[in-house]
C-alpha cells in the first residue's frame, strides 16, 4: 500500500500544472518553470498523462512534456478514462486511445465518458451502453438514460422511468415520470407531481425537502440538463 502511495504520489509530481494568464491556458511542471506559454482558449489538469486543450474552437491533447500529441481537429471531446477518450466532429462520436487511434467509429448522436466498463451512447434517438470494445451490451432502444451509479441506471421507456441493471435488466419498474441516478443507496424519482427518495429495492424512504425541490424547478426552468448536453455537443 505505502509502495504504491509513492509509486502515485511520483506519478503526480511529474505531471504539469494547468494555470491561466491573459485568458488563456498553459503549463508550468512541479518546480513553477513554464513548460507551455499560456495559449490555449481552455485546458484540463492531466488525466492518464494527457491533457485536453482548445485552440480556435478545436480540441486537441498534449502529453506530459507539453507536445502536442494529437492534433486540435475535433468539436468536442473529453478527458482519457480507462485508456479512451470521447471525441466528436461533425455531429457525430466515437471514442480514440492515446495515439489517436479511433478506437470505436465516430457513428453515435451522443456519447458520454466510460464509467465502470460502460459508456452511455444514442443513435437514432434511443439511448443504450457500450463497452470499451464498442460491444453494445445493453441495447440501444430506450427513449432516454443516464449513467450508472451504485450498479444501476435510470432509463426512459415511453414516458416513464425505471432503472436497469449492468446487464439490462429491470430491477425497479418503469413507472416514474423522471428518475435520476443513485447515490448513497437512495435516488430522486417523480411520480404523480411529487419528487421523492427510494432505496434499491423500489422502497420509498422520504419525501423530498421542500427548500430541495424549489431547488431543482429552478433549475429545470433552464431546461433538461441531459438535452443541453445533447445540444451542445453532443
Amino acid at each position: 500500500m505505502l509502495l504504491a502511495s509513492a509509486f502515485t504520489i511520483q506519478v503526480r509530481s511529474q505531471e504539469l500544472v494547468k494555470f491561466y494568464q491573459g485568458g488563456k491556458a498553459g503549463y508550468k511542471d512541479q518546480s513553477g518553470k513554464v513548460i507551455v506559454e499560456p495559449k490555449y482558449d481552455a485546458g484540463s489538469d492531466f488525466f492518464e498523462g494527457m491533457a485536453l486543450v482548445i485552440q480556435a474552437r478545436k480540441r486537441g491533447f498534449i502529453n506530459g512534456k507539453g507536445e502536442v500529441a494529437i492534433p486540435f481537429q475535433y468539436d468536442d471531446a473529453s478527458v482519457f478514462k480507462g485508456g479512451l477518450a470521447k471525441v466528436g466532429k461533425d455531429k457525430k462520436y466515437g471514442y480514440i486511445n492515446k495515439e489517436g487511434k479511433v478506437m470505436i467509429e465516430m457513428q453515435y448522436d451522443f456519447a458520454d465518458d466510460f464509467i465502470n466498463g460502460l459508456a452511455r451512447v444514442s443513435k437514432g434517438g434511443k439511448y443504450g451502453f457500450i463497452d470499451p470494445s464498442g460491444k453494445e451490451v445493453i441495447a440501444l432502444k430506450y427513449d432516454n438514460a443516464r449513467n450508472f451509479g451504485e450498479g444501476v441506471a435510470a432509463v426512459k421507456e415511453g414516458a416513464k422511468w425505471g432503472f436497469i441493471n449492468e446487464k439490462g435488466t429491470f430491477v425497479i419498474p418503469a413507472e416514474y415520470e423522471d428518475a435520476v441516478i443513485f447515490y448513497q443507496n437512495n435516488a430522486v424519482v417523480a411520480k404523480d407531481g411529487k419528487r421523492f427518495f427510494i432505496d434499491h429495492n423500489g422502497k420509498f424512504v422520504k419525501d423530498m425537502p421542500k427548500h430541495d425541490e424549489e431547488e431543482e424547478m429552478r433549475g429545470a426552468k433552464g431546461g433538461d440538463k441531459d438535452k443541453d448536453k445533447d445540444k451542445d455537443k453532443r
